[in-house]
């Protein structure tokens, strides 16, 4: 059987190491338009702060590869899909398969701004976007980063540190920081935290205009104000890479519909990763990526294994430094009230810890935890698991407490 897949991100790559182990057997081609190899995003950051070089970047060493069999080509675009005769084409060849896996990823968004293309205004997504970013930051001043989600931060973190004497500015259109990992009160601590490190954050500031001729030199928000910098970031989230299967006659919405065998609308053809959308839902993140490669190893192959049922959203990560863990439903301060649920919140004396939890029906469904690792694993367990927490729900609401 020969398998190609298309995407060496993380889900691409982990779906190949998979696949190997399950079938030693198996034709397996992964195919990318980047110059190198499997590395995490995440990583971006830490190539931005210095604390990696570039050849430090890769998650497998030089030969892993070819020690596993697997057919990587770098720096190749898959121009079109011809589901009828099971191959793809690329500049310099048709490529038959039995099995496609679409793992094509999401990409930056740039919102409609006036002003632009200019030159020193970027996304991050790439490591050529980072070596991009850390060769105009060296001779720049003020940094602007648009967005104020999670990569908006780590970019603004990334440059604070590799590049001390830069002021940085970081503009959130929203009503606060990270909308879809914390509620209002958590926001405002991490903010406080964000801008002692010498960040400044602005809030409730959308942008309109990219100012400057050639060059960017500064942004005009939509309320008049008007922000001088000579280093644009925008951090405006992604959208699933889609084009190549929305003209292949894959159905697609958001993402690629797939089912719970992860298989699209095409036979032979599925799809995992931040392209892909489920029930509805695009989830654009890591744990769903190696939940869905790991559960279409098995249907790809046509061996037994689960369906996919979707993914609880979780993330545990550091944001400006900061321990952040968000897990299941959190409920923005945004969202109407609902029947049933309750939310119980507690900041610690010193403002270094903040914990909210969301319950419903006695079961916890969602909780933050900002500041602190400790508890991760068991409250991530327990919102995966339905746990009943109605004997101890009281003292959640007690910063001291800490589950046995």
């Amino acid at each position: 059987m020969k398998i190609v897949i298309i995407g060496n991100n993380v889900a691409g790559t982990t779906l190949a190491k998979a696949l190997r182990d399950a079938d030693p057997n198996a034709e397996i081609d992964i195919l990318t338009d980047e110059r190198t190899p499997y590395y995490p995003r995440p990583k971006l950051i830490d190539y931005l702060e210095g604390k990696v070089q570039e050849k430090d970047m890769s998650f497998y060493p030089p030969d892993w590869y070819d020690k596993n069999r697997l057919k990587l080509t770098l720096s190749t675009k898959v121009d079109k899909i011809d589901p009828s005769a099971k191959r793809i084409q690329t500049k310099d060849a048709w490529i038959s398969y039995d099995k496609l896996v679409l793992a094509t990823g999401s990409r930056s968004f740039v919102p409609p701004l006036k002003g632009l293309p200019k030159e020193n205004v970027f996304t991050l997504r790439t490591m050529e976007d980072a070596k991009r970013i850390r060769e105009t930051a060296a001779n720049s001043k003020h940094a602007i980063v648009i967005g104020g989600g999670l990569l908006g931060l780590e970019s603004a973190r990334g440059v604070c540190t590799a590049f001390p004497d830069i002021q940085v500015t970081i503009l959130e259109y929203a009503e606060h920081l990270l909308m879809r990992q914390l509620d209002h009160e958590g926001a405002v601590l991490l903010q406080e935290w964000i801008e002692n490190t010498g960040a400044k954050v602005l809030t409730r500031a959308e942008t309109d205009e990219i100012l400057g001729n050639d060059r960017v030199t500064g942004v005009k928000l939509k309320d008049g104000r008007i922000i001088e910098g000579d280093l644009v970031i925008i951090s405006a989230g992604t959208r699933s890479s889609m084009e190549l299967a929305k003209d292949a006659g894959l159905k697609v919405n958001k993402g690629i519909i797939v089912d719970s065998s992860l298989r699209t609308s095409v036979p032979d053809i599925y799809a995992i990763g931040d392209v892909t959308e489920f029930n509805g839902q695009v989830w654009a993140m890591i744990p769903p990526a190696l939940d869905q490669a790991r559960i279409a190893v098995k249907k790809i192959l046509g061996q037994p294994g689960p369906d996919y049922a979707g993914t609880i959203p979780s993330n545990t990560l550091k944001v400006s430094g900061i321990d952040l863990t968000s897990v299941g439903t959190v409920r923005s301060a945004h969202e109407p009230p609902e029947p049933g649920f309750e939310e119980i919140r507690t900041i610690s004396s010193d403002r270094k810890v903040y914990k909210k939890f969301v319950v419903r029906n006695g079961k916890m469904v969602g909780a933050i935890l900002l500041g602190t690792k400790k508890d991760v694993v068991k409250v991530t367990k327990m919102i995966k698991n339905g746990d009943d927490v109605s004997a101890f729900k009281d003292k959640l609401s007690d910063p001291t407490f800490v589950f046995s």
